[in-house]
């Protein structure tokens, strides 16, 4: 005798059927590489950005609202070969590094660093050095002779300490004077070294007094 179903039972597992595939549906979906779980995630306010064994932490830009500011940023070198960073500069117009870029300035300048700079292995390089003076000047050579009174706009801490027997070990760079960016608008940089592939990026600027403990405006 052939089984019958009532056309309420019958609704019910079309219903439960149409449940399990959504929901196997959604299940393949959040596995997908397009997961929340699965994106970069940057805790830092700054950018980072790799080449080879060298790694750039957080670089930004602060600066006051005329467009006056200072690089900030780590370089660790995780290598056994030393290497050298040889310039900072805004990248040329085009220049492609995979991200969208918001309010770009045109004339972005980069004073400071004159010379290539030491990446010695296994160190970290902070820009600018914790005993740079204060950039008195936009466009002002820096003094050869550090000042006793400490930069007022401090880098933040690396989020990477270099692969060495003494983890840690830190050197100082010039401080490296930036006109032409203000707060609020990011910067398409083009960063080379003398052995690594050169990197292109974009790098937040952010307003000077932001890691002020009394920012202005808040007193």
């Amino acid at each position: 005798m052939p089984i019958t179903l009532s056309s309420r039972f019958a609704r019910r597992t079309a219903l439960a059927g149409a449940a399990a595939t959504l929901s196997i549906a959604l299940a393949a979906c959040s596995a997908s590489f397009d997961a929340p779980t699965l994106q970069p995630y940057q805790a830092a306010e700054g950018t980072n950005v790799e080449s080879g064994q060298l790694k750039v932490r957080n670089m930004l830009v602060l600066a006051d609202a005329d467009g006056k500011g200072e690089l900030h940023s780590v370089i660790v070198n995780n290598s056994d070969d030393a290497d050298t960073l040889v310039s900072i500069a805004q990248a040329p117009a085009g220049t492609q590094d995979g991200q969208a870029g918001a309010d770009q300035p045109a004339d972005v300048k980069f004073e400071g660093l004159t010379q290539p700079v030491e990446l010695e292995p296994h160190t970290a390089l902070r820009l600018p050095a914790t005993d740079s003076p204060p950039i008195a000047e936009a466009g002002a050579t820096p003094s050869a002779t550090p000042s006793a009174t400490p930069s007022e706009t401090p880098t933040a801490a690396p989020t990477d300490t270099p692969s060495a027997p003494s983890p840690g070990a830190e050197d100082g760079g010039p401080a490296i004077i930036v006109t032409g960016a203000k707060p609020g608008q990011m910067v398409n940089v083009t960063i080379t070294f003398g052995n690594a592939a050169p990197i292109s990026t974009y790098i937040p600027v952010l307003t000077d007094d932001h890691y002020s403990p009394s920012p202005a405006g808040n007193e």
